[in-house]
């Protein structure tokens, strides 16, 4: 140690006579031993970790643990071993659990020395928590799943406790454990078993996981504090269904739906059954319109505006009841769209031939893709229409959509022309008109 500290002196005198020494020497200068940290073991809470850096390998440990409530140092621990670095930078750890008078808050002083003489005594290194490590790790709960029967979660378990001297689990009597879920909260005393169980109720969407805790008691200070792990909540929502019944679902052109009723129901224990005093709301009468469903579960909802066009009247609930699924419903009304001939005449252009000439009108929003006509001959003009002639499709002609056909007749009768497009359109039949036989 003299010999190094001479070296040490000779280098800084040389130094400040402007003669710099070579790298060696100043390689190897003593820097003295240091902690880098003193704390808690983090896995076991009866042993402390040691961080020491030195010139050389460290040869000798001591720490002292001075009460900061007696103020006297109560125990000495010198059987530390390395446990990962090397003897020149490393951790050390006490081989077997401190053992002191009672839990609490100890300062660590530290005496060390190395291979190369060097020491270090140091007082308030850091700080030794002696203190019962908790757990929750039992913590369980009675379902996972909340239904509309079940709406509530009862998580139970043990609160227990290992202690710093002997590593020995217990379990922890006459301590307070909260539960919470979202906004939900509530408190259990632990029984000498250390068990203790709490119910909470599940009353909101987003209340999807559950968890214990053992938090600061100010009369236990040296009990940690602990978690258990999250437990996911599922809500499981009963079906509903909106049943609507339009008073029609076809209807002319501009015409209305006099009213719609609608059913709301439920899937009960007992089959699907009827909610009564329920909101149910709708746009399509107009204005926003809400009616209220009776003890049978109906609502009437008052007529639509008049009609241009095929429609669809919807109408939903939104659920007051976190289990009861929100409902919706739809109906779809068929506006049929207006048709009729402007025009229909028929020419017998000699003894054996009819011509027939026309237009279709189309006053309404719609007109078909397709506009076929079917000329028709009745001998009285009364029944036994017969179709003698088709034509496939009627085309615009500035006028409406016309149509043409040359038909053999010989027989004096009454002409007809007739369009029929099943539900979308109404069904036209031009005027009658009587040609004599050539």
């Amino acid at each position: 140690m003299a010999n190094r500290r001479a070296v040490k002196g000779m280098a800084s005198a040389f130094i400040a006579g402007g003669v710099v020494l070579g790298g060696a020497t100043a390689a190897h200068a003593n820097t003295g031993i240091s902690v880098q940290y003193a704390q808690n073991d983090a896995v076991n809470n009866g042993k402390l970790d040691l961080s020491l850096a030195a010139p050389t390998a460290v040869s000798n440990v001591k720490v002292s643990l001075y009460s900061m409530t007696t103020q006297q140092t109560v125990a000495t621990v010198t059987n530390f071993e390395l446990t990962s670095g090397t003897t020149t930078n490393g951790v050390w750890e006490p081989k077997t659990r401190i053992q002191l008078p009672s839990l609490g808050s100890y300062r660590i002083d530290v005496s060390a020395t190395d291979a190369g003489g060097d020491t270090l005594s140091t007082t308030g290194a850091g700080y030794f928590y002696y203190s019962v490590r908790t757990n929750l790790n039992d913590s369980t709960v009675d379902r996972t799943t909340v239904d509309y029967q079940h709406r509530s979660i009862t998580m139970s378990g043990h609160l227990m406790g290992q202690w710093p001297s002997s590593g020995a689990v217990t379990p922890l009597e006459g301590l307070t454990v909260g539960v919470s879920s979202y906004f939900q909260y509530g408190e259990a005393t632990t029984a000498a078993d250390g068990s203790w169980s709490v119910t909470l109720p599940v009353t909101d969407q987003y209340q999807n996981t559950i968890q214990a805790s053992f938090s600061y008691d100010q009369n236990h200070p040296f009990d940690s504090q602990s978690s258990s792990r999250l437990i996911p909540i599922t809500i499981k929502k009963t079906a509903t269904k909106l049943v609507m019944t339009p008073s029609v679902r076809t209807i002319p052109f501009q015409g209305t739906v006099n009213s719609t009723s609608a059913t709301l129901l439920w899937d009960s224990p007992t089959g699907w059954a009827p909610l009564a005093g329920k909101n149910l709301g709708s746009n399509s009468f107009g204005n926003y319109v809400q009616e209220t469903t009776d003890l049978n579960g109906n609502a009437l909802f008052p007529a639509t505006p008049s009609l241009w066009s095929d429609y669809t009247i919807q109408a939903g609930w939104v659920s007051d009841d976190l289990y009861l699924a929100d409902a919706q419903a739809s109906s779809t009304i068929t506006v049929v769209q207006p048709a009729a001939f402007a025009s229909f005449t028929p020419t017998r252009t000699d003894a054996s031939t009819v011509s027939v000439a026309g237009d279709l009108a189309f006053s309404g929003l719609e007109t078909p893709g397709t506009i076929p006509v079917d000329i028709q001959f009745s001998t009285s003009g009364k029944g036994g229409w017969t179709t003698v002639a088709t034509v496939p499709n009627s085309s615009w002609d500035g006028t409406g959509y016309g149509f043409s056909a040359t038909v053999p007749s010989t027989t004096a009768g009454y002409w007809r022309a007739t369009f029929a497009d099943g539900r979308q359109f109404q069904t036209a039949v031009s005027s009658v008109v009587y040609l004599p036989a050539s």
